[in-house]
């Protein structure tokens, strides 16, 4: 258990919560399982596994144990952010599985993530060097009964948890649209100009909640 109280950071989980609350209400719903990974004084916590996102508390979070130890690293290194998402969503393991990176075919991909989210190895130097600009990766790995996971970063938790919905959405729209030719997608200029736009306001995700609180 951490003890988060007086820290300003966590003065926003009130807000996790709910908003975590909303996105489970959608019809892309995040996974059993799902890791949450924090940055906390200079260290590194992660959300209890059994832990039910739309319920977290200062007391489901505890220091990331050993088999996390990438992921940890990936987001300490990560100095614009705050927050890394650890999921295995079905269209995200099925891009994983047929080697499709997800690419940005939705505006708010291109805001919230970037232009792709490439499938890279469990390699820690990797993948946090791509998350210096673009917000989320696939990972692949060896096993028959899992081909990889998914991680997104975020400035804050939000943002994190955001880019995850974001991700799944966008994997089953590039899969689908595979089979009549491909999906289009949106041109670099247009990309670059969403994304920086978004890194200087609140995702609309973040403002809804943000409405809600007046």
């Amino acid at each position: 258990m951490v003890d988060f109280e007086g820290k300003d950071y966590w003065m926003k989980s009130e807000e996790l919560s709910k908003y975590i609350k909303k996105i489970r209400e959608l019809e892309y719903h995040l996974q059993d399982g799902d890791r949450l990974l924090v940055k906390l004084d200079g260290k590194c916590y992660i959300s209890k596994v059994e832990t039910e996102l739309d319920k977290l508390g200062y007391e489901d979070f505890s220091e990331v144990p050993g088999e996390y130890t990438t992921e940890a690293e990936i987001l300490m290194s990560l100095k614009n952010y705050e927050a890394l998402m650890l999921s295995a969503p079905k269209y995200c393991k099925e891009c994983i599985k047929v080697g499709m990176p997800v690419t940005a075919v939705l505006d708010d991909f291109a805001q919230i993530i970037g232009h792709r989210a490439p499938i890279l190895k469990k390699e820690a130097h990797k993948i946090a060097a791509y998350l210096r600009g673009d917000s989320a990766v696939l990972v692949e790995e060896q096993g028959e009964l899992s081909p990889g996971y998914a991680i997104t970063v975020g400035r804050n938790p939000y943002e994190a948890v955001v880019a995850m919905t974001v991700l799944e959405k966008s994997a089953e729209i590039v899969l689908k649209a595979s089979a009549i030719g491909g999906a289009k997608e949106l041109g670099f200029f247009i990309v670059s100009t969403n994304r920086r736009k978004y890194l200087n306001k609140y995702s609309r995700a973040e403002r809804r909640i943000a409405d809600e609180k007046k």
